[in-house]
């Protein structure tokens, strides 16, 4: 087992190198290392540093850069994460089954993890020459289109597979342990967080997000009545960086699996809808875009699931990311500037799906 760091001041040249022999890739020894923290306001669960590299003279060089993912310093944050089992499902997901997804993640040099002190740690592929989503400023549609096209590959792919119950053991299903008893874990959250909110969002949000403290629960086990997939969970533009073609078209690379989950596919696709897409957009191209969606997931394969079924899963979806806005919003320090505008960001899209598609009849 590689030295877990417990803050970010533990990683040196030394350590890496350490990490580096582990790996078995044969990069060669690192003389020293500058470090810089990104992704600040972007991730809530975890700190993400650029590990700019320098070699010794005369080595054939490696990489020049490097991303190191660790737990925050943040008590709250970090006891969210352990009650949610999302560092080990993360550190799972490069280490078992990143090669068998249909979508491009980093290159993991070293996932560890701790289970006595749920710490952990990745060392990833700094994939710094592609541009990354911004979920304050939303997604082009272009990109949507080819997230889009990832995310019915994905689903496809891992449609009702039996693969899938050997994986709950730690990429559990929406409505088991610890994805359960969410309707609790929101009314806490929002018992804290709701005076943030009131100024931000509609009062008839007010008065969904109020009435999810009970009727979550119930709203989430409808989304396992229907074929499982292998779900992303956390599917959102600060999650995605984008390669651009000459001919404008957009490949994807998708970070951050720590809520990996199991679940109907469309759950994916309605949660980047309404956070990571601007309402006008979304109004004028969902239903191309999830008829389309529907359409990739027949040609892969899937059988028996209609479009009137996948609409109703898009449809709750499109909720259920609300409680994303206040669960990871509460712990997190909104005098960040850019924590605030992403939180603020994702309630008022919720806030607006919600009452174009009625959605608060599913609490009602």
């Amino acid at each position: 087992m590689i030295e877990l760091p417990d803050l970010a001041s533990d990683i040196d040249a030394r350590w890496l190198n350490s990490v580096l022999r582990e790996s078995g890739r044969g990069l060669p020894p690192v003389a020293s290392l500058e470090m810089q923290r990104i992704g600040e306001g972007v991730g809530v669960l975890s700190e993400i540093y650029r590990l700019k590299l320098r070699y010794a003279d005369g080595v054939d060089a490696g990489p020049s850069s490097l991303v190191v993912k660790i737990p925050p310093p943040v008590q709250p944050i970090r006891d969210l994460a352990a009650s949610y089992g999302f560092y080990q499902r993360e550190v799972t997901f490069y280490r078992d089954l990143a090669s068998q997804v249909p979508m491009r993640s980093a290159v993991c040099y070293a996932a560890e993890f701790d289970p006595a002190t749920q710490n952990f740690v990745l060392v990833l592929e700094d994939v710094c020459n592609a541009a990354p989503g911004d979920q304050i400023a939303g997604l082009t549609l272009e990109q949507v289109r080819a997230a889009v096209d990832a995310l019915a590959a994905l689903h496809a792919s891992w449609w009702g597979r039996p693969e899938l119950e050997a994986l709950e053991s730690v990429v559990q299903p929406f409505g088991m342990a610890p994805y359960h008893e969410f309707s609790a874990r929101h009314g806490a959250a929002w018992d804290s967080f709701h005076p943030f909110l009131k100024d931000r969002i509609s009062p008839r949000m007010m008065e969904v997000g109020e009435k999810m403290s009970t009727w979550l629960d119930a709203l989430i086990e409808e989304v396992l009545n229907g074929p499982r997939t292998l779900c992303h969970g956390d599917f959102r533009a600060d999650n995605l960086m984008f390669e651009t073609a000459r001919d404008g078209s957009a490949s994807l690379i998708v970070l951050d699996w720590q809520i990996l989950t199991q679940g109907a596919g469309a759950f994916d696709l309605g949660y980047m809808m309404s956070g990571s897409v601007a309402p006008e957009l979304r109004r004028a191209h969902e239903m191309e875009l999830l008829r389309g969606y529907h359409a990739k997931l027949l040609a892969g394969g899937v059988k028996d699931y209609d479009f009137d079924q996948c609409l109703l899963d898009y449809r709750r979806a499109l909720l259920i990311g609300f409680t994303y806005a206040v669960q990871g919003g509460a712990p997190s320090d909104m005098s960040v500037p850019r924590m605030n505008a992403l939180i603020t960001a994702m309630a008022r899209r919720c806030d607006e799906a919600m009452q174009d598609h009625g959605l608060d009849a599913f609490v009602n």
